[in-house]
């Protein structure tokens, strides 16, 4: 089987367009804070997912370097059709990989500014304080039942599962 050479630069350049055209939409929703938080796209860990305002952060922080990734994408989706052949997948590939470090980094960057967002329930822990340096009677108040039943939360053996929230949802994932 013969592959025609003329169609590889046209479908190297649609897969570009396409990525593209998704981080773009995904940079100005992101910018315009009208992204909804959702499982398919966005900057999408732990940190970001834990509230809407997080989420929100985080697309804002990632927004214009999606932007920047998508004009990658499109120079390299222009270039790639002006060569032709072999080499429009050379171009095609270059452009993807540099356009997935950006997306990458800028990601960092946003899940970096939303683990700085509150989150929802960090307003006051069950275990076995209240995270408020002004209530230490009730860190001493909790009973040993109670800090228990928290703990058996994240498997831990003693009270401070609080501290290790986080680390129930890795776990999981990584079974």
């Amino acid at each position: 089987m013969v592959v025609d050479v003329s169609v590889l630069p046209v479908v190297a350049a649609v897969v570009v367009f396409a990525f593209a055209a998704m981080w773009s939409a995904v940079g100005v929703l992101g910018l315009s804070g009208r992204l909804p938080r959702n499982r398919w796209l966005g900057v999408r860990a732990d940190e970001t997912m834990r509230s809407d305002e997080a989420f929100t952060v985080a697309n804002r922080v990632a927004g214009p370097g999606l932007l920047g990734a998508a004009g990658i994408l499109i120079l390299s989706g222009i270039v790639t059709l002006g060569v032709g052949g072999y080499w429009s997948i050379v171009f095609a590939v270059v452009g993807l990989i540099a356009a997935m470090f950006v997306v990458g980094l800028v990601s960092a960057y946003g899940v970096r500014a939303a683990s700085a967002v509150p989150a929802d329930d960090e307003a006051g822990c069950s275990c076995c304080s209240s995270h408020d340096d002004a209530a230490p009677a009730a860190a001493e108040s909790a009973t040993a039942g109670d800090e228990a039943a928290h703990a058996a939360d994240c498997g831990t053996s003693r009270c401070g599962a609080c501290t290790l929230r986080g680390i129930c949802s890795n776990e999981s994932a990584q079974a």
